[in-house]
């Protein structure tokens, strides 16, 4: 599995302490680890690509950006709070990644209701445990298995229309009825 770790260059001098906890917090847990605060980020570039950005900023941004994309799941440290990990957040959303959002200071899924986004307020005693269990959630949605179905064509114009009017794919929704059907038992 493929993590992508980031956090507020602006509270780094301030969160340092906590940035480092979350980071190794996530290492112990033996996943593929991509990261700002390890610097590997950038690695996810080719020269070639960096060399078609004009600023430092751009490549940096771009590069968060594939991790982002390229990884199972992302965990962000938000404990100073900033717009562009904000962001982040969301295009791992609309990207369908799981996302734990964590703070020393406010669990912020008490405010935001989305499947893929997940929050604690953590402490250097509790980290580990909560960044362990998103990891084990995260495998377990992680999706491997295929099969075929076979329908109707009635049933798969329902199935396209449906899907579409959630904004999502026939997979995905179908997946979601399976997922409602459990939390029903």
């Amino acid at each position: 599995m493929k993590i992508f770790n980031t956090a507020s260059w602006y509270g780094r001098k301030k969160y340092l302490k906590y940035y480092n906890l979350v980071l190794s917090a996530i290492e112990k847990t033996g996943v593929e680890l991509i990261a700002t605060e390890k610097g590997n980020y950038k690695e996810i570039l080719s020269g070639a690509e960096k060399a078609k950005l004009p600023t430092e900023r751009l490549i940096h941004y771009e590069a968060i950006r594939r991790g982002i994309l390229s990884a199972d799941a992302v965990i962000i440290e938000i404990s100073n709070e900033d717009f562009q990990l904000g962001h982040e957040a969301t295009l791992a959303i609309q990207a369908k990644k799981p996302v734990l959002c964590l703070s020393v200071h406010e669990d912020f899924s008490e405010k935001i209701n989305n499947p893929y986004f997940f929050a604690a307020k953590y402490s250097e005693y509790t980290v580990e445990e909560i960044i362990e269990e998103f990891i084990k959630r995260c495998q377990k949605r992680q999706l491997s298995e295929r099969f075929n179905l076979f329908i109707s064509p009635n049933e798969v114009q329902y199935l396209e229309k449906t899907a579409a009017d959630r904004k999502m794919n026939k997979s995905e929704y179908l997946r979601s009825l399976i997922d409602k059907d459990q939390k029903a038992k």
